[in-house]
């Protein structure tokens, strides 16, 4: 467990006058002998043989039942720590710091248009369509507002590289995003922070598959808070005010992956799936 978890927990078994120790997010005798006692006190909602349970199962167990005494879906209390039980924890933690259940990823709808008729993400497809990786003709797109480079935000630019052929569309989306969201919206969601754009590259974790950014076709926005494989519980751009901002994106025909397969929110391509 994180110990952005264990710490909830214990501020929870404090408030319920079942631990009286620090809340340093450190799961020792004090917290484990609390969740014995906060168990214990809801054993009719546990498994028989639920005091069988190692520590650190009976941690996960507590954290699944006060998800799911908050209005949340964690599954069964069972104290085994999987995907469910993470994104409930999620979003409980995001309920006692705002007030608020952010929403799931099931209550995203992405526009599935592809005017420009982008092709599949193939790479034959993508080849035919684009030429050969790490082959592609360049240009230089100008952004409407500065960008800062994630990992070096004193390194700035104005400029992004992109196939020639998206020059038009990544104008117009760029455009109207500043137009929709001006420079303090911008500035406010990290809209200006970039990933980057075309790298010759294979996709991460492949020896052999090129990664979309090879095409010069790919985007990556605010890496730092849009990490890999964070859901759309973690992910900065998956946060209803960014809606619209993927709905330019979407009415050009440019896929992003966190609103398709809820990971990778920081990329955007312009090749479908």
């Amino acid at each position: 467990m994180r110990k952005s978890e264990i710490k909830l927990l214990q501020q929870q078994l404090k408030d319920d006058h079942f631990y009286a120790g620090k809340i340093d997010g450190l799961r020792g005798e004090h917290s484990n002998h609390a969740f014995s006692d906060a168990l214990q006190n809801i054993h009719e909602n546990l498994p028989a043989s639920w005091q069988q349970w190692s520590a650190k199962r009976k941690a996960v167990a507590y954290l699944q039942w006060l998800a799911a005494q908050n209005g949340i879906e964690s599954g069964p209390i069972d104290g085994l720590y999987g995907p469910q039980t993470e994104a409930a924890s999620n979003q409980l933690i995001a309920l006692k710091k705002t007030g608020t259940i952010p929403r799931g990823f099931g209550d995203i709808t992405p526009l599935r248009v592809n005017p420009h008729h982008f092709p599949l993400e193939n790479p034959d497809r993508l080849t035919e369509f684009y030429d050969k990786p790490c082959k592609a003709h360049l240009v230089k797109v100008e952004c409407p507002w500065q960008l800062r480079l994630d990992w070096d935000l004193r390194s700035k630019t104005d400029k992004i590289s992109i196939h020639h052929t998206l020059a038009e569309s990544l104008g117009e989306i760029l455009q109207k995003v500043y137009e929709t969201y001006q420079l303090e919206g911008i500035k406010q969601l990290g809209l200006d922070r970039y990933g980057g754009s075309f790298n010759c590259r294979k996709k991460r974790g492949s020896r052999n598959a090129w990664s979309t950014h090879a095409w010069g076709i790919a985007i990556d926005w605010y890496p730092s808070r849009n990490k890999l494989r964070w859901d759309s519980s973690r992910a900065s751009l998956a946060h209803p005010d960014l809606d619209e901002w993927w709905s330019i994106w979407e009415q050009q025909g440019w896929l992003s992956l966190g609103r398709r397969e809820d990971r990778d929110w920081m990329h955007i391509q312009a090749a479908q799936r």
